[in-house]
């Protein structure tokens, strides 16, 4: 027997596929794929509604501590006494971390209050009652009055310099969340900066 006599490995069947068959199989591989996309597709939808439902719940949840700290100034003239408070007041509803507060008068950064009361033109004797707010949590609607007086001179002072616009006050707080906000008392009193963190103002910051 010769070499290409010798039994050869069986080979597949190369018959043509029938007709039918071929239809049908085509058929299937269609919707295989077509059940393939809808199923990719159904991932990312629920995949999207997953991410927005996230997003709406830490809204809500942002929205439950917000805080928002007002400055307020009271003072009266009654042309026989005078008296001046300047407060903060945590009228949000969450509580507010208030990093620093920055007082300039006349173009100077105060560091106290007995600088602010020299840079106003007063004793540093005054009769003035103080409070620290830099570094301080205010509950939802607390109030702290950063400075009081009832001495008539330094009252008059304080609002004379408030009244010509040489006195600037900012303050940066922040939420529980660490989203912080910069106001300005030269902006609308409901104009916060949202910031993503309080500036380091370094020995500019005011202490009491």
């Amino acid at each position: 027997m010769s070499e290409t006599d010798e039994e050869q490995p069986p080979r597949g069947d190369t018959r043509p596929m029938n007709p039918g068959t071929e239809r049908l199989f085509v058929r299937m591989t269609f919707w295989q794929t077509v059940l393939s996309v809808v199923g990719a597709l159904i991932g990312v939808i629920a995949l999207y509604a997953a991410l927005s439902e996230s997003a709406a719940v830490r809204q809500q949840t942002a929205a439950a501590v917000w805080p928002f700290v007002q400055m307020t100034i009271e003072d009266y003239d009654t042309g026989e006494q005078a008296g001046f408070t300047l407060a903060f007041t945590n009228a949000g509803v969450g509580p507010a971390k208030v990093r620093w507060v920055k007082l300039v008068i006349n173009g100077e950064a105060a560091r106290n209050w007995s600088h602010a009361v020299e840079l106003v033109g007063g004793e540093p004797d005054n009769n003035v009652s103080r409070n620290f707010i830099g570094n301080r949590v205010l509950r939802p609607d607390e109030r702290v009055d950063m400075l009081g007086t009832m001495d008539t001179d330094l009252a008059r002072l304080f609002r004379a310099t408030i009244a010509s616009g040489n006195a600037v006050l900012s303050y940066c707080y922040c939420s529980i969340f660490d989203t912080c906000w910069l106001a300005d008392s030269r902006k609308n009193a409901r104009d916060h900066d949202v910031v993503e963190s309080c500036p380091d103002i370094g020995s500019d910051a005011f202490s009491n």
